[in-house]
């Protein structure tokens, strides 16, 4: 991995999920918003935010045992990877990202965090749709469109090749 990329991955990542959560924070404080908090919250919370971490960190390995790329856009996969977690959803870095942020706000409970979860949520719906899989379909061709045939572009319970 080239040390552009772990930079760019790196900013990216402290960006989306340390700093710009931490801005939600002071923000849901600065607006006098109230905190939303259940039973086991915390639990529960901890629960999303370790299996974020822990998926997107499986995934990342993935792109670069089975890719031999990152899943930075400066040094994009150069295999498909449509094993592991690929087999239920096409983007399960994004699914645990959403996880992760949906983590932070049932465990904090302040509601800026569940708004930016969301908007984080449909940013990546809009940029996969638009963007990301239009290149895909450029790149990997006949076994990217077959594979977006088999497995959701989010979540599913049954693995790739199991559909009838």
């Amino acid at each position: 991995m080239k040390p552009t990329s772990i930079a760019a991955g790196t900013a990216f990542i402290g960006t989306l999920f340390i700093l710009a959560p931490a801005g939600a924070i002071q923000l849901n404080e600065a607006w006098d918003w109230p905190r939303w908090q259940i039973a086991g919250g915390r639990v529960l919370g901890s629960g999303l935010v370790l299996a974020g971490v822990v998926v997107y960190a499986y995934c990342s390995g993935l792109f670069s045992r089975v890719g031999k790329g990152t899943p930075v856009p400066l040094e994009p996969p150069e295999h498909l990877v449509i094993e592991g977690l690929y087999r239920f959803s096409r983007n399960p870095m994004y699914v645990a990202q959403v996880a992760y942020l949906l983590g932070l706000f049932v465990y904090r409970g302040e509601l800026s965090l569940a708004l930016y979860a969301a908007i984080f949520a449909g940013a990546i719906h809009t940029s996969v749709v638009r963007t990301e899989e239009p290149e895909l379909r450029r790149r990997f061709g006949e076994e990217y469109v077959r594979y977006t045939q088999e497995v959701p572009r989010w979540i599913s319970i049954r693995p790739r090749g199991s559909r009838e």
